[in-house]
């Protein structure tokens, strides 16, 4: 299939990305058009395919999520101006959502095809020729951001591609639904960042900034000079499509004036996790780096069409303006330009090429434009962020693409939606300045209020399975986000620091593995080079204080009918990740171990790392933090293991939980608990596994005590 394919997209490139990405150069590398197109003879491959079930979903649509990877043999020549440059290597890599919508009872089953990326994929080539030989300053650099942002613009969510199969279907519909919600993103501080500008003299410094990413949204904060404890302080609000599946990300860099920017560290928040909890306020540990977190507070916004509902969100957005300084938005208004008549001709009695001009406070946005015609037909949908809808106007300018010339305009005061039923107008409007003719322009209006999201509720069995729990960071005393419901939270001095992470909290509804789930690395051993960090629980205002005993969140599964284990059982979640070729670990509690110091109680820990058919160590070793005093402890720590899923048949998860023992006690060594050992196999088949697992005698288990031909503790 895919040479035909191929062709498909060797069209779509020279109609519609070329004039895109002519658009974005810079006019010294213009005109840029296409020479030769061959995208070679290796096609895409699928990763892992998401089909989320009925119970989620319309009953017309069928909705799935492919990882597709691109490695591309592709030979494509390009000029850009007077350049003439070849690109090799083509590589990309992303989540394609792929939306079959309306289903139709007639063959192909489907009326159309809509697809789109979650997030922006990762993309990468080589260029050759003339351009790779002159080595002209930035010019791979230049040209990859415009690849980039010309990808966002046509296939990145908001943004879609629909593919018409049957007649009379609303593509344009398809193409702009109506999105989800509403995403507040308050980027406050970074804190321990990685130094960026070494220096002879001292530790160093950076110049950090942050750059926000949702979808095709791209944000960037201001650049703080000379600190690795910056203060950003800084909101933005992105327009959310589909809150499942598509994420925030995070990058932090160090500017360095006439190089390029170093990275600092990354890290990306499942939106999902945020819409379920309506609102979180973490920090958030970067990952590349070996230490740095950055302090976010994320709110969700949900949708009202009841006009009352506007006194609230007003006097919301006035509070962050105070905050922030900056104008922050109340409403949300969807705008459908359906269709223009009786427009005028221009010069030469032409018949005008126009299109629309949309303005909403500072943010402008344009129709296509529809070649000579004096009705053109646009069915072009438009989103906008309303900050006061009693003082805000709606400015449409009709304008002719080839003279620029005016060939029409309407102004409509938003305030007028406020009287309407569910505050809509679907009508024609009259455009001034139009001509004796009186040219009308046809519009779909409707406004509705941003309202703060409510916590999701979830089932307690489902809670109890899933990796649900949020983990605050305590913040330091004084701190200006911290809540009255939050209890006095200890200072750096008295606790080490603990870094929030973010896990999404999956829905049920995908057949394997919903959504992707942002699961938290912890720390390795301090002989191994860390590829993350630990996570570490601190009372939120929606669980108990520290000092007290943590109580779950709805009792475990099969509690009562628990096989006998007189060493105790540990509860697990694996879940395996095909795109990354990771697989993620979450220990959540053990319960019943047995006591070995004195006093009749233990000072468990978990260690864990994995393990060949004969019991030979194959990973670097990992463990959770120490439960002083406790048989039954929480631990809820997150942990990655890179590996291939052909390795699933020949190796397991090793689980060791030890007890604790100081550096200068007579002992000298450490105690051995029990151990577990988790076969991968059925991730094959389940792609994630929640379980009890009874511990036996360590020396039982194939390979013995194996950490004593490794190290002490």
């Amino acid at each position: 299939m895919w040479p035909y394919i191929s062709d498909y997209a060797k069209d779509i490139l020279v109609e519609t990305v070329q004039p895109a990405v002519n658009s974005n150069l810079p006019k010294a590398l213009t005109p840029f058009e296409f020479i030769t197109i061959d995208l070679g003879d290796t096609p895409p491959r699928i990763g892992g395919v998401k089909v989320y079930m009925e119970e989620s979903l319309k009953r017309n649509e069928i909705m799935m999520d492919l990882d597709l990877m691109l490695y591309s043999d592709a030979r494509i020549k390009v000029m850009l101006g007077k350049i003439k440059a070849g690109v090799k290597e083509f590589e990309l890599r992303g989540t394609l959502r792929v939306l079959m919508r309306p289903l139709v009872p007639k063959v192909p089953f489907a009326g159309a095809v809509t697809v789109c990326f979650l997030d922006s994929p990762y993309i990468n080539f080589t260029l050759t020729d003339v351009a790779n030989l002159l080595g002209l300053p930035g010019l791979q650099q230049t040209l990859s951001n415009v690849v980039r942002d010309v990808v966002n613009q046509l296939i990145v969510l908001p943004n879609r591609l629909p593919v018409q199969l049957v007649d009379n279907v609303d593509l344009q519909r398809l193409k702009y639904p109506m999105p989800q919600g509403v995403l507040r993103i308050y980027v406050i501080s970074g804190r321990k960042l990685k130094v960026g500008d070494k220096t002879m003299v001292g530790r160093g410094s950076s110049d950090p900034y942050c750059i926000v990413r949702v979808g095709a949204h791209t944000f960037k904060t201001v650049v703080v000079k000379q600190t690795l404890e910056p203060n950003w302080n800084e909101y933005f609000e992105a327009i959310v499509d589909v809150a499942r599946g598509q994420s925030l990300e995070l990058e932090v860099y160090d500017e360095d004036q006439g190089n390029k920017d170093d990275e600092l560290g990354i890290t990306s928040i499942p939106i999902e996790s945020v819409y379920d909890r309506a609102e979180i306020d973490s920090w958030v540990a970067l990952e590349n780096v070996k230490t740095g977190s950055v302090h976010l507070k994320l709110g969700w916004f949900d949708f009202s069409s009841d006009p009352s509902d506007f006194t609230e969100a007003d006097k919301k957005a006035l509070e962050y303006r105070k905050a922030s300084g900056r104008s922050m938005s109340s409403g949300f208004l969807y705008v459908v330009v359906e269709r223009a008549t009786n427009l005028r001709r221009v010069k030469q009695m032409q018949e005008p090429s126009s299109y629309c001009h949309l303005i909403v406070g500072r943010e402008a946005q344009m129709t296509v434009v529809k070649e000579r015609t004096q009705s053109p037909t646009w069915d072009s949908v438009h989103h906008f962020l309303v900050g006061d809808p009693f003082v805000d106007v709606l400015q449409i300018i009709v304008r002719d693409c080839r003279s620029e010339d005016n060939l029409g305009s309407c102004t409509i005061p938003l305030k007028q939606l406020l009287t309407q039923s569910a505050m809509i107008i679907s009508r024609p409007f009259p455009l001034k300045d139009s001509g004796p003719e009186g040219a009308m322009i046809h519009l779909h209006l409707q406004l509705m209020a941003l309202v703060p999201g409510t916590p999701k509720k979830v089932d307690s069995l489902e809670t109890s399975a899933q990796l649900s729990d949020v983990q605050l960071e305590s913040k330091p005393e004084g701190s200006p986000t911290a809540t009255s419901e939050v209890k006095e939270a200890p200072t750096a001095e008295e606790q080490p620091e603990t870094v929030l992470r973010n896990r999404v909290q999956p829905t049920p509804s995908p057949v394997h593995s919903p959504g992707s789930v942002s699961l938290t690395p912890a720390q390795t051993e301090d002989n191994v080079e860390p590829k993350g960090r630990t996570s570490s629980p601190v009372p939120s205002p929606n669980q108990p204080s520290s000092d007290q005993p943590i109580a779950r969140k709805s009792p475990s599964p099969n509690k009562d009918t628990a096989p006998e284990a007189p060493l105790g059982r540990i509860r697990v979640t694996l879940q395996y990740r095909s795109t990354s070729n990771v697989l993620e670990v979450l220990i959540q509690e053990a319960e019943n171990l047995t006591g070995v110091d004195k006093d009749g109680l233990s000072d468990p820990y978990v260690k864990l790392y994995l393990v060949d058919r004969r019991g030979a160590i194959k990973s670097e070793k990992k463990k959770t933090r120490v439960h002083k005093d406790e048989l039954n402890p929480v631990f809820d720590e997150f942990f990655e293991f890179t590996m291939d899923v052909d390795e699933f048949s020949s190796l397991a998860v090793r689980l060791d939980v030890k007890n604790h023992v100081g550096r200068f006690t007579r002992s000298g060594h450490t105690h051995q608990m029990g151990s577990a050992q988790i076969q991968l196999i059925d991730l094959l088949t389940a792609g994630s596994v929640t379980n009890w697992y009874t511990l036996v005698p360590t020396d039982s288990l194939v390979g013995g005590d194996t950490e004593s031909l490794y190290s002490a503790d």
